[in-house]
């Protein structure tokens, strides 16, 4: 039904003048419509505007807690950063400090090597340094007396008062004692004297031949000092007279090479 905005008389729905004050339908009915559309029009704007502006808010919050995390992200790298340059800073400069405490408060180690002892201890004194002696036997007569080793290498640093081990050469003076027995006497002696070893004759009535080695006090192949002496047991007659030959007699290798010479002398003057 079109209801005429003048009158308000109803009319039917295709009825283009109103039958009572017959004034036009049509552009009434053309306001509605276009009230109509632009009501819709309004609230499809609304719709789109609200619906822009949600995105918009989104995506500014989006970004918003994007740039936020960049920067706290940043922020906590560079603190780390930051952390280990001072950690870095700290050890350098403990390092450094605990290098020259070091060297102020240390000793440099001197050379020896090669020093008499005596010579060794008076510059190890100087330095201020305590030494104890260490002997070693050697073979070598420039080696007796000498400084060959240090227990503290030269050039490195020690504390004050530290004890530096000097290894000192000694003369070996041990032999190996030789087998002198069933020897003729004169070259059991012989051999003793080219050892270098002292030796003690005793007598004894055999039923061997005289002056035979009958044994030695040490055994063959023991090591002995040359200040010792071995004692020889001599075969003698069994009616020999026992005035002639003396029951001990002690002899050096020198003394022997003594005896020796004034014999060959006694000869030559005889002569």
């Amino acid at each position: 039904m079109k209801l005429c905005r003048f009158c308000h008389t109803e009319n039917e729905d295709d009825a283009i003048y109103c039958k009572k004050c017959a004034n036009p339908l049509e552009e009434e009915q053309q306001e509605k419509n276009d009230k109509g559309k632009n009501k819709n029009k309004v609230k499809k704007e609304k719709k789109v505007k609200q619906k822009v502006k949600t995105k918009y808010k989104t995506k500014v919050e989006r970004d918003r807690g994007s740039k936020e995390k960049q920067k706290s992200s940043f922020f906590s790298k560079f603190l780390v950063f930051v952390l280990l340059i001072i950690v870095i800073a700290l050890a350098c400069c403990l390092g450094v400090l605990g290098y020259h405490y070091y060297q102020e408060n240390n000793i440099e180690v001197p050379n020896v090597l090669g020093y008499g002892y005596d010579e060794a201890t008076a510059i190890l004194s100087e330095a201020g340094l305590s030494y104890q002696e260490k002997e070693v036997l050697t073979e070598d007569s420039d080696e007796v007396g000498i400084v060959l080793k240090q227990s503290k290498r030269a050039g490195s640093k020690t504390h004050e008062n530290a004890i530096i081990t000097l290894t000192v050469g000694v003369l070996d003076t041990h032999v190996e004692v030789p087998d002198v027995r069933n020897m003729v006497l004169e070259d059991a002696i012989n051999t003793l004297n080219h050892a270098g070893i002292s030796y003690q004759l005793e007598y004894l009535e055999s039923n061997k031949d005289e002056n035979i080695v009958l044994k030695q006090s040490v055994r063959p192949g023991k090591e002995i000092d040359q200040s010792e002496s071995i004692v020889l047991t001599v075969s003698v007659a069994k009616n020999h007279n026992q005035e002639e030959k003396p029951d001990e007699e002690t002899i050096s290798p020198s003394e022997d090479a003594t005896t020796e010479d004034s014999d060959t002398e006694n000869e030559s003057s005889a002569q």
